[in-house]
């Protein structure tokens, strides 16, 4: 029994006549006729009742449609995997990130990478950035994507910085540095600053705090809310903050250092490097980056 022959059943069930389910699969009508009657040889029966040009299902024809419809489900389904090995498609793939791209981006580049990879499972670990390098160095996540560190010593992991992206010194509108013209280091001392924590040897550490008065959480999209409630000063990146910029609930606080660069990059496994979808994410990545200047 050939999957060719169980599409051409199928076909002339949908259809009713030999001639419809031919004009359907794109072939000769002696071509489905064989294939059906050479079905029907191998299975000992009559699946269809002849009247004419049109065909009936018989009590067994009816009986086995939903088996064979499962029958050409699973055949897809088997050569789907296999022309996704052959293409050089993970077929599971565990990512590690940072949270300085906005969700509603990685949610679409997700959705999208399983339309055009769907045999490929995922996995997404949110961490923070300093964290990326060790889970993916432990062989933890095969990938990882973020603000991370450079590396000294890449090991047997690949380090590629995909793009720059802008960091800004922001605070509410209201907070005192907002009102400013022109924001010292001192200034900055002086007030609050809101920035990231991460743990390093199980213990929870904030990340070079420029003062010693600092609140630190573990994502970036913490840190920005708190910003916009006031509750301190912040460098946050670009991509995260545009619409609170856009919608004035963060103002960039004028220092002459509020505007810098930090390379966002990947860090890919020995395993994952040069496979399919993790070229792809790559490259999504860097032209979203290149969209935001």
């Amino acid at each position: 029994m050939k999957t060719s022959q169980i599409q051409v059943f199928l076909a002339v069930v949908r259809n009713g006549t030999i001639a419809a389910a031919a004009r359907e699969l794109s072939r000769s009508r002696t071509t489905v006729s064989t294939a059906l009657a050479a079905l029907e040889d191998e299975l000992g029966v009559e699946l269809f009742e002849r009247s004419g040009n049109q065909l009936q299902l018989t009590t067994i024809g009816q009986a086995i449609v939903t088996d064979c419809r499962r029958f050409d489900q699973v055949a897809g389904q088997i050569f789907a995997r296999c022309q996704h090995h052959l293409s050089g498609a993970e077929s599971v793939l565990r990512i590690a990130r940072d949270d300085s791209i906005p969700e509603p981006v990685w949610r679409d580049l997700l959705r999208r990478l399983k339309i055009r990879f769907p045999q490929t499972s995922l996995s997404v670990y949110l961490a923070t950035p300093r964290e990326l390098p060790p889970l993916v160095k432990s062989q933890s996540v095969d990938v990882a994507y973020g603000l991370m560190p450079a590396l000294a010593s890449e090991g047997y992991q690949w380090f590629r910085e995909l793009a720059d992206v802008r960091m800004l010194t922001v605070a509410a509108p209201d907070h005192p540095l907002s009102q400013l013209k022109r924001v010292t280091q001192d200034d900055l001392i002086s007030f609050t600053e809101v920035t990231l924590a991460f743990m390093e040897n199980d213990r929870l550490e904030a990340e070079s705090p420029e003062t010693a008065n600092y609140l630190a959480f573990t994502m970036y999209e913490l840190i920005r809310d708190a910003v916009i409630d006031g509750a301190g000063w912040a460098d946050l990146p670009l991509p995260l903050i545009a619409d609170a910029l856009k919608q004035e609930t963060l103002k960039i606080v004028h220092h002459r250092s509020a505007r810098w660069w930090k390379a966002f990059s990947a860090l890919e496994s020995e395993q994952a490097q040069g496979g399919a979808v993790v070229g792809w994410l790559a490259e999504e990545l860097e032209q979203y980056l290149e969209t935001m200047g």
